[in-house]
């Protein structure tokens, strides 16, 4: 019984196939309702006769309602209908179709002639025109005002919270100030200070990009346990005003990502009062001017908390950093690496104009560096401390260190130049003021040193190089080129090799 059932739902499914086919074949409406009734009142029957049938199959009666003439069908017996019934339904599916197909064929004349393809009917023939057809349509067409409308698409604009908070740039030039650049862009200094946190002191400098906000509106970036309810509650606004500005594409309640920026349009608060009181009033905050910076020249460059070598490490600076100048003492500059944080970088591997080195103030209160020592020189040490009988017998009040002439000589600790030149005694020397009662001298050297009194020199700076120039006149003498080196702490001679490393 359950066969049977199947192949009568097949055949009507089948019929169904034959039905979508038809209505999506490209026939006016006219034909479809024509054969739209004969195609469902054939499915409506067919099912009617199935049920009835397999009742009868079931039952062992027969099926008097078998006998209903149905269109498309043949006349069918209960015998008849249960053969018909034992066709595949793919065979009866076939049938179905080319009793279809017949139909077309009766009623082709009325389709050609409403389709308008009739051969008379075809353009070139002094008949009808294509343009002069009309088709049946069940919708009306959008009425247009123009024809040009007929092939340009309505443009839809954005809805105004879709667009980004930032549709400007501005590239921050020498002398440029706040007020300046509001102005330029038709906006208080006041929206321009918080679109860009300027608060923090570190964006408004020359080469930096300012963005210029479309709306005003505060840019925060989101901390630790920071909510969209405490965000909103900190610049006294509602939380739509950050869930529903849509370029945050943030949910009601989504967890905030720690470091994402947002933008709170329309919230514009007051000037913290550090910044009020650095710039002597609201107005003078639109004075603020842009800050040079100087520019990091070699990848990894140490940076320490003092000027010079023998300070301690603090950190390092990558390749192209940009840092705010602060002062400079020597040859060392002093840098605000982040807000509040300080360090000191050497001049030499900073990028700077020179009106920016000239316009920097010289630093004060700079503490003197640890007391470490550097080795002067390479070579060999050809006469140690003390007394010695060659090449006489004398107190030798240093240690002699020979090489190649032309050999740099470099500063063995942090300190001033108080003498540099023609020694007596020595030829060419430097003397330096370690602080704290000690001094070095570095002596026959084979010119005219490098540095000038009054120099500060960093432990490790070039001075001069090695030779063998002396000053008879003044007791001195040299059988060689190497360098004399000597240590005095508090005008006693020491043994240099008890403080270098």
């Amino acid at each position: 019984m359950n066969w049977f059932l199947s192949l009568r739902r097949g055949e009507i499914a089948v019929r169904r196939v034959v039905w979508n086919v038809i209505n999506v074949l490209p026939l006016n409406v006219v034909t479809k309702q024509r054969l739209a009734p004969y195609i469902q009142r054939e499915n409506a029957q067919a099912q009617v006769i199935a049920l009835r049938s397999a009742r009868a199959v079931l039952t062992g009666q027969s099926d008097h309602s078998a006998h209903t003439v149905v269109p498309f069908l043949v006349p069918a017996t209960h015998e008849l209908f249960v053969v018909d019934s034992l066709l595949d339904p793919h065979v009866a599916g076939h049938i179905t179709i080319a009793i279809i197909v017949s139909m077309i064929l009766i009623f082709g004349n009325s389709v050609i002639e409403n389709s308008g393809l009739h051969g008379k009917d075809r353009p070139g023939m002094n008949q009808k025109s294509g343009i002069d057809m009309t088709v049946e349509i069940d919708a009306p067409l959008p009425q247009v005002m123009s024809a040009s409308e007929l092939t340009v698409p309505q443009m839809v604009t954005p809805l105004p919270s879709a667009a980004p908070p930032y549709l400007f740039y501005h590239r921050i030039q020498v002398n440029d100030t706040l007020g300046v650049i509001a102005a330029e862009y038709n906006m208080s200094p006041k929206v321009l200070f918080w679109a860009n946190g300027l608060q923090n002191g570190r964006v408004f400098i020359v080469g930096s990009t300012l963005r210029i906000p479309r709306l005003p509106g505060v840019s925060h970036t989101v901390e630790e346990k920071d909510t969209i309810a405490s965000i909103a509650d900190q610049y006294g606004v509602k939380t739509e005003a950050i869930t529903l500005f849509r370029p945050n594409r943030i949910h009601q309640n989504e967890d905030l990502v720690v470091g994402k920026e947002i933008f709170i349009p329309y919230a514009v608060p007051e000037y913290p009062k550090s910044i009020i009181n650095k710039y002597g009033g609201v107005d003078g905050v639109a004075t603020m001017e842009a800050i040079e910076t100087v520019t990091v020249l070699q990848d990894e460059t140490n940076v320490r908390n003092g000027p010079g070598r023998a300070f301690d490490k603090v950190g390092t600076a990558r390749l192209g950093q940009r840092l705010i100048p602060i002062a400079r003492y020597g040859s060392w500059v002093k840098l605000e690496l982040n807000p509040g944080e300080i360090g000191w970088i050497k001049g030499s591997l900073l990028g700077m104009s020179d009106g920016l080195v000239g316009g920097l103030p010289t630093a004060t209160n700079v503490p003197w560096p640890p007391a470490r020592w550097t080795w002067p020189t390479t070579g060999q040490i050809t006469s140690p401390f003390g007394w010695r009988s060659e090449p006489m017998y004398m107190f030798h009040n240093g240690v002699d260190i020979a090489n190649a002439a032309g050999t740099p000589i470099y500063a063995a600790r942090y300190g001033r130049v108080f003498e540099a030149g023609w020694c007596s005694g020595f030829g060419y020397c430097v003397r330096i003021d370690h602080g704290g009662g000690v001094v070095s001298i570095y002596g026959h050297m084979l010119k005219k040193p490098v540095v000038h009194v009054g120099d500060i020199v960093d432990m490790g700076d070039l001075i001069g190089l090695m030779g063998s120039t002396y000053d008879a006149a003044g007791g001195g003498f040299s059988t060689g080129v190497h360098l004399h080196l000597t240590i005095k702490i508090n005008g006693k001679y020491v043994n240099p090799l008890n403080y270098l490393p």
